[in-house]
């Protein structure tokens, strides 16, 4: 149904033209209000700070958090809560408030009171195992639907432990241990310049080089072991490389840097790189790295039919709301495509690939292929899902996530987006496949940028990461994200002559430099392995994939090129 509103003449009185500007952007806000709302038959309103209610409180280090990320002492608590403040409070039904600590439903472990200053919402920790924290990045979430019907969400990264957890050491799977004999005296601070991460697997007796630095405050001057051999050691200035600190940040004066060399040889299956840096007070900082040999893999050449679904956005048809367009992803989809159609890469037939980019892959192309292709696939077959574009929380309700198609609205990301969920729930009901591998690489640099966008650094955590992987976890599948949670996707004309990091290292894995037994097959599990320390390394611990295995880390994924 259509109306019409005839102006008046030009004599028309200015009291009625503003009387009537203003019914009209009132019955605007109202059409807009109802579609940018709508979630199916149900009426949802707009929520201008969806965050606004909450507060979360951590009793047993004395916290108060409100913002999106924060640095927490301990992994170690027994309780979280939520204050849901007044006046949301008086409207919020204690049965209709949520909590999820690592994509992990909190359930019965939640109690809800009402307060002075509203409901608290309280989570035994103990309750539940699984619902503990742990060291480094843990993401906890709280929601909660109101009287007429609005939903209210905010989401935590909580980065727990002494230390930094941006700390590139511990990235790389370092273990630190300080020795302080005498009091008000530092020990020294390590950085190592060679290896820059952690040691990725070589051959067994294979001597590798070790160089970095120490700085020391005591000016009595250091001594270095590698292995427990002495390293050179010589006065010099500073560089950047892989640094070990004595605490979180904390300043040293009147420091002086020495640098030392070495070597360190792999004798077993499983070692470490240990140096050791005393200084002339016998203040000693021990850092230790591991390093991973080849072994014996049990992996043989697949025999079953090969499916691939690949799918790269790097163009946008709708740009409002600040979804921009991407450089790379689009290439990196056309380069894994012809990659699997090569021998090494399982030498998938034409018609076994499905492949959209950029305007074919629209949300209509994308679930038609997905619901009339997948099925093809038997009980003994391969399917690997590539998929590579802008994830994101839809800003108007940030609980759900998607993956944006070249067609998405994101005023209207319900309508025009493919929802993450909905991925799994094809994969579970039509797929027969016992071997599934997805790689995902969704949350770009160039993304999405604007005053409502969940997206956006310091308004809303984007949590694409942490359930892209956790929505696969529960079938065993084999899952590899291009980034942790809170970390977005690089791409560059330097990788590769345009690639994201991700795709680049994937290929390379698969083109043999992920092999680390030699056996010229590449598993999911080395291929994981392989990528995650690349990147890592490539982006200087910016990026952090996340992989699952889960059951198919033995499963072979290319023939390694001679």
């Amino acid at each position: 149904m259509s109306s019409k509103i005839k102006i008046g003449e030009a004599s028309m009185k200015t009291s009625f033209r503003t009387h009537l500007a203003l019914a009209s952007a009132a019955a605007m806000l109202t059409c807009l209000l109802f579609l940018f709302g709508s979630r199916g038959a149900a009426y949802v309103q707009i929520v201008r700070d969806p965050r606004a209610p909450f507060v979360l409180v951590l009793p047993d280090v004395g916290q108060t958090i409100t913002q999106p990320e924060a640095h927490i002492p301990t992994a170690e608590l027994r309780t979280i809560k939520f204050l849901i403040r007044k006046p949301f409070s008086d409207s919020i039904s204690p049965g209709k408030v949520y909590v999820s600590i690592n994509g992990e439903a909190a359930g019965t472990a939640v109690g809800v009171n009402p307060g002075l200053e509203g409901h608290v919402a309280t989570c035994d920790l103990e309750r539940k195992p699984r619902l503990k924290l742990h060291s480094g990045k843990n993401v906890v979430e709280v929601s909660a639907q109101d009287q007429q019907r609005n939903w209210y969400y905010a989401s935590y990264v909580l980065l727990a432990g002494g230390q930094r957890m941006d700390d590139p050491a511990i990235a790389s799977g370092a273990s630190i241990e300080y020795v302080v004999v005498r009091k008000d005296r530092e020990p020294p601070e390590i950085i190592l310049t060679e290896p820059k991460g952690a040691v990725r697997s070589i051959t067994l007796g294979v001597t590798i080089p070790v160089r970095g630095l120490v700085i020391d405050s005591s000016g009595l001057g250091v001594s270095v072991k590698i292995n427990g051999q002495p390293a050179a050691v010589s006065r010099t200035g500073a560089v950047r490389g892989l640094s070990v600190q004595s605490g979180a940040g904390s300043e040293r004066s009147a420091t002086v840097t020495f640098a030392f060399e070495g070597k360190a040889t792999l004798s077993g299956a499983k070692s470490s790189l240990i140096v050791e840096a005393k200084d002339g007070l016998g203040n000693l900082t021990r850092v230790s790295i591991p390093m991973r040999g080849r072994v014996a893999a049990v992996s043989s050449e697949f025999k079953g039919r090969k499916f691939a679904v690949i799918i790269g956005v790097s163009k946008y048809q709708r740009h409002e709301g600040g979804l921009g367009d991407l450089e790379y992803a689009d290439a990196d989809a056309r380069s894994m495509r012809d990659f699997l159609r090569r021998p090494e890469g399982g030498g998938f037939a034409r018609d076994d690939i499905l492949y959209l980019e950029n305007e074919n892959a629209t949300l209509g192309a994308v679930r038609d292929g997905l619901y009339r292709f997948l099925p093809k696939a038997g009980p003994n077959d391969l399917i690997i899902v590539f998929l590579a574009g802008h994830g994101s929380p839809d800003p108007y309700s940030p609980r759900d996530l998607y993956f944006l198609m070249h067609d998405t609205r994101v005023a209207d990301m319900p309508h025009t987006a493919l929802p993450m969920k909905e991925l799994q729930d094809a994969l579970d009901g039509i797929v027969r496949a016992q071997r599934t591998v997805v790689f995902i690489d969704a949350c770009h640099a160039a993304g999405l940028s604007g005053e409502k966008m969940a997206a956006t650094r310091g308004l809303e955590n984007n949590l694409i990461n942490l359930y892209a992987s956790k929505l696969f976890k529960e079938t065993g599948r084999a899952v590899l994200t291009s980034s942790d949670v809170n970390e977005l996707s690089q791409e560059s004309q330097n990788w590769g002559g345009g690639h994201g990091i991700f795709t680049l290292a994937l290929l390379d894995g698969l083109r043999g430099e992920a092999d680390a037994n030699g056996d010229a097959f590449v598993t999911a599990g080395e291929l994981f392995a392989y990528v995650r320390d690349r990147v890592r390394t490539e982006t200087g611990f910016h990026q952090n994939p996340y992989a699952l295995p889960g059951l198919n880390a033995n499963l072979t994924l290319a023939v390694a090129s001679k």
